[in-house]
């Protein structure tokens, strides 16, 4: 298996994981809204031995605004998905980390993510509430919206918003 860059020609393919992945054209909607207002972006595919693109993993700015006015700037991870039959062969965690070493060698300060607390752990994510942030999409389960630090310089343990990119906020 092979993680690089998405190209252009790989924008159909990326459409079908997500429907497939997702059941649902909701997160496909998605990944084609932030291609066209969202330039700054990693997007990575997982290409098969066959040529098949079988995953995908989005990253896109993001920001915490703190309560006494201050923010910082970062990445927000949404969405990754993988094949059906190809989930559960390590596919989306080497997407994950692949991106995650990209925004590392970038010198990026964070990134966030909205996801299952039993699996980002394995990459350093932390529940975010310990460091007084919230997120507006996390619901009941507070301990889903994590954070993964890639540079800890520069942040500080205070209350705080992060919040995605707008697309994520409109209809």
């Amino acid at each position: 298996m092979q993680i690089r860059f998405e190209q252009t020609s790989d924008s159909a393919a990326i459409r079908a994981v997500h429907e497939a992945a997702f059941g649902q054209p909701a997160e496909a909607n998605l990944v084609d809204r932030l291609r066209e207002e969202c330039p700054e972006q990693v997007s990575l595919v997982a290409i098969c031995d066959d040529h098949q693109l079988i995953g995908h993993i989005l990253f896109t700015p993001a920001e915490i605004n703190y309560t006494d006015g201050s923010e910082i700037h970062g990445w927000g991870l949404a969405p990754l998905a993988v094949l059906p039959e190809f989930q559960k062969q390590r596919v989306g965690s080497q997407l994950v980390q692949a991106g995650l070493q990209e925004l590392q060698n970038r010198s990026q300060q964070f990134v966030i993510v909205l996801g299952h607390p039993e699996y980002y752990p394995r990459f350093d994510f932390e529940p975010a509430w310990q460091y007084g942030l919230t997120c507006d999409f996390t619901g009941e389960n507070r301990d889903a919206f994590m954070i993964h630090f890639l540079e800890q310089a520069g942040f500080q343990k205070k209350p705080g918003r992060a919040l995605y990119h707008p697309v994520f906020y409109s209809p």
